[in-house]
């Protein structure tokens, strides 16, 4: 990790356990603040990782809950650069999400908000090959989803530009973990564990590296702009 400031701050985030046992982001955002890699060893005060737990209720209780739990994080740790996973059992590859959309379970979030916004998280254009040199599938995606994945990926976008914070987010779909595959998903694909540990360390060196080359630039290339609605 190249940045040694005070100020510098990345934040993970993983879901709990939703509408099954297990959700395959928790478990390696869990996993990686609890045995970190090697890679991610030298700066253990640089990292925040949080597991968010949304009320699946009703479709206003998820929104609630994913927004007022991302807020608090947000204020908590004041974070320069936000990675936000999530598990996607069709996907056999790390899968680096573009763009968030206004939209959650086909509806949308918040009509006075923009339609949607790109990611702007530093060093995602070169990002793929950086994992496919250590073996890793690694593919981008222009569709986010309609669930939790999009929605907090939009939102965390959106209090950069509305709430005073001015970090920057991605988000990254992560395969379900072998031991989902036997239990609840029989016919998706997988990684596993220390593969997906692997893809996560490299994915916020790679980051945090592209940020410090780019801070004194200011190249966003547009990048986290809303587009025209």
């Amino acid at each position: 990790m190249p940045i040694k400031d005070s100020n510098f701050m990345i934040l993970i985030t993983g879901f709990g356990p939703y509408q099954e046992s297990t959700n395959a982001s928790g478990v390696l955002v869990k996993s990686l603040r609890d045995e970190p890699t090697k890679e991610l060893l030298s700066c253990p005060e640089e990292l925040a990782f949080e597991i968010i737990t949304c009320d699946d209720t009703s479709r206003e209780t998820e929104h609630q809950t994913l927004e007022s739990q991302l807020s608090e994080l947000l204020k908590r740790y004041k974070p320069t650069l936000c990675i936000h996973t999530g598990q996607a059992p069709p996907y056999n590859r790390i899968t680096i999400e573009k763009i968030a959309t206004n939209s959650f379970m086909r509806e949308i979030i918040d009509p006075k908000r923009p339609v949607a916004y790109w990611s702007n998280l530093p060093g995602t254009e070169d990002l793929r090959p950086v994992l496919e040199n250590e073996g890793i599938p690694t593919c981008y995606s222009f569709y986010c989803g309609q669930h939790l994945c999009n929605h907090i990926l939009y939102s965390s976008l959106y209090f950069s530009e509305q709430n005073g914070h001015s970090h920057k987010s991605g988000f990254i779909h992560i395969p379900l973990l072998p031991e989902q595959v036997t239990k609840e998903h029989r016919d998706s694909p997988y990684m596993p564990l220390e593969m997906s540990k692997k893809a996560l360390s490299l994915i916020i060196g790679h980051v945090a590296k592209a940020y410090g080359r780019n801070k004194s630039l200011n190249l966003t290339r547009g990048a986290g702009a809303p587009l025209a609605g």
